[in-house]
């Protein structure tokens, strides 16, 4: 079995399944947000791949008859009832104990308690909930108008895009603000140095570098996440919009 097909190892008694790298942060931020510290987010590499994630947790993962609880999350995406039943239909294979209905823990052991996201009757996905948090921002006025202009040149998404479009879009507003940080920076120390004796001319290269390590250029939701618990961060964790989902990771 190649290196990137093994199991992860288990190193707590809760596990909680997510889609992708993305929710790996988010959902390891939120945890953090919450001081739960017995909760391992694991990613099973896109909605797909939930039934053989399962399988080789159960069957090949070292440490599974330590786990005391299973978390799923899931994007509803167009069909929030068939990504629960899609969820049910992998445990069903396994002979786990499966919910009758989302966030309705069924007990083990392992317990195993399904989320839907943004919940089990609303059409959309993580990033719904990501960009709900952020509503009010005023940068979310020309994220509105930036998809208008869009809609009327007839370039219009599909719903199912439409979310993360407008999570990349707003976050280039974010990312905008770091590159005039990092130009403004760049310019005074180069302000400062040409002011100084020759000898510090070999500092130049040595400063770019520097403010480079510290320009973000690939802003994604996931990054923003690491970031949402400084003041000046791009997703608000204790916002309403994260509610249900610190609930549901509360039950775990």
């Amino acid at each position: 079995m190649g290196k990137r097909n093994m199991p992860e190892a288990i190193t707590k008694s809760k596990i909680l399944l997510v889609e992708g790298k993305d929710e790996v942060n988010l959902f390891n931020e939120l945890l953090v947000n919450l001081d739960l510290t017995d909760i391992q987010v694991i990613e099973v590499s896109g909605k797909d791949k939930f039934p053989s994630k399962l399988e080789a947790l159960v069957k090949k993962t070292s440490g599974y008859s330590k786990i005391t609880s299973i978390g799923i999350i899931r994007d509803a995406d167009d069909d929030p009832g068939g990504a629960f039943q899609s969820v049910c239909d992998a445990m069903s294979r396994l002979d786990l104990p499966k919910p009758k209905t989302p966030l309705q823990p069924v007990t083990g052991p392992p317990q195993i308690t399904v989320m839907i996201v943004p919940d089990s009757a609303t059409k959309g996905m993580i990033e719904n909930v990501c960009l709900a948090s952020v509503s009010d921002d005023p940068a979310m006025t020309c994220v509105d108008q930036y998809f208008e202009c869009l809609a009327e040149k007839q370039r219009v998404l599909s719903q199912n895009a439409m979310p993360k479009a407008r999570v990349h879009t707003f976050l280039s507003s974010r990312q905008w603000l770091e590159i005039v940080h990092f130009e403004y920076l760049q310019k005074c120390m180069q302000d400062y140095i040409s002011d100084t004796p020759a000898s510090s001319a070999t500092a130049v290269p040595k400063v770019h570098a520097f403010l480079a390590s510290r320009y973000t250029p690939d802003l994604n939701l996931g990054i923003a996440a690491q970031k949402s618990g400084r003041e000046d961060g791009y997703w608000r964790l204790d916002h309403p919009a994260f509610e249900k989902i610190k609930a549901f990771l509360k039950m775990l």
